[in-house]
């Protein structure tokens, strides 16, 4: 009896030291894709490195596959948001964006970037604040940027995509929603469509497009290959994803805590650059071992007429992104 009355004085004390350590802020992580690919992984990781470093005074919620919104819901779901205690965070692509900021527009150029040494260049950069400016206006508050990988091209059909514009007419090709993304493909000769990214596997598979542009691992995760008869190795441009969270939330974070979840994003950061070296490698592989559609490597000529082809669009969208913006770049990234 002594022992059941001491348990009992001592209950309500331990009720308020699990108080202590429950969390005082929730972050709720939508995403697109896969849990295996370079952002999902890069989300799990940045969940429990949140909880290990704020001892469990944040807890991050990570929805995969839009179980919670789609890239399109999330922004606008974000930027309603006036909560201080619960915090929306997505890493939607850089293109979903355009509709804030024109500047943002330049990741959709065709061959702004040779590599990915490229694009770290810039996300790495002054420049990338520049590109940013203006989104806390929108209720969105920019992180960092997480990669994914080069594009390439699949289509279904008899032959792969190879000239421009012989190989494109007549075919049509899902997009995000990009009006530069839209130019590109008018430019190499087929027709756009924007689809959410949930809808492309189906939107292939019956008929809806004939084609799209993605990186290796959503490719392969979304088994866009089985439904394809071709992938053109093109690395036209870049797939990445801007990580933004709402900007009430954030900016009513205490100093300590906001640290913290910064420190735990730029270790998820470097992580996730890591996964897509290591996803791009591995899925291409895994893509051709299938064999469902084939993959077709282009010539030096061939990229050079796809470059050429596509060249008219930086002109087209210079004033809109902005022609200091621009020449910035190329500055940047050692071009003339």
């Amino acid at each position: 009896m002594k022992n059941l009355f001491r348990i009992l004085l001592l209950l309500p004390l331990a009720c308020i030291n699990m108080q202590v350590f429950a969390a005082e802020y929730t972050i709720k992580f939508s995403h697109v894709v896969a849990a295996q690919t370079p952002k999902g992984q890069a989300a799990d990781l940045f969940a429990k490195l949140v909880d290990e470093r704020t001892h469990g005074r944040v807890k991050v919620e990570v929805f995969p596959n839009s179980q919670l919104y789609d890239d399109n819901k999330v922004l606008e779901a974000m930027r309603l948001s006036d909560s201080k205690t619960t915090g929306i965070m997505a890493a939607p692509s850089l293109s979903k964006f355009v509709k804030f900021s024109n500047t943002l527009q330049a990741f959709d150029l065709p061959y702004l970037f040779n590599d990915m040494n490229d694009v770290h260049k810039l996300v790495d950069s002054p420049l990338m604040d520049r590109l940013t400016t203006g989104l806390d206006k929108k209720g969105l508050h920019a992180l960092t940027v997480w990669d994914n990988g080069m594009k390439v091209f699949s289509i279904n059909g008899k032959k792969p995509l190879r000239r421009t514009p012989a190989d494109f007419k007549g075919k049509k090709f899902r997009i995000q929603s990009s009006k530069i993304a839209g130019s590109m493909i008018e430019h190499l000769g087929g027709t756009p469509q924007s689809l959410p990214f949930k809808e492309v596997y189906t939107a292939l598979s019956q008929g809806v497009v004939d084609g799209q542009e993605n990186t290796w691992s959503n490719i392969h995760s979304k088994k866009f290959h089985e439904v394809q008869s071709y992938i053109s190795v093109s690395n036209h441009s870049y797939l990445g994803y801007l990580v933004v969270v709402s900007d009430e939330f954030w900016k009513n974070l205490p100093a300590d805590i906001r640290a913290a979840v910064a420190s735990a994003l730029k270790d998820a950061t470097k992580a996730n650059r890591e996964y897509a070296i290591i996803a791009d490698k591995a899925d291409r592989k895994k893509v051709e071992e299938d064999k469902h559609a084939k993959v077709v490597e282009l010539s030096k000529s061939e990229r050079a007429a796809w470059r050429k082809a596509t060249a008219p669009v930086w002109k087209e969208f210079r004033d809109e992104i902005g022609g200091d913006v621009i020449d910035d770049l190329n500055k940047l990234l050692g071009r003339k």
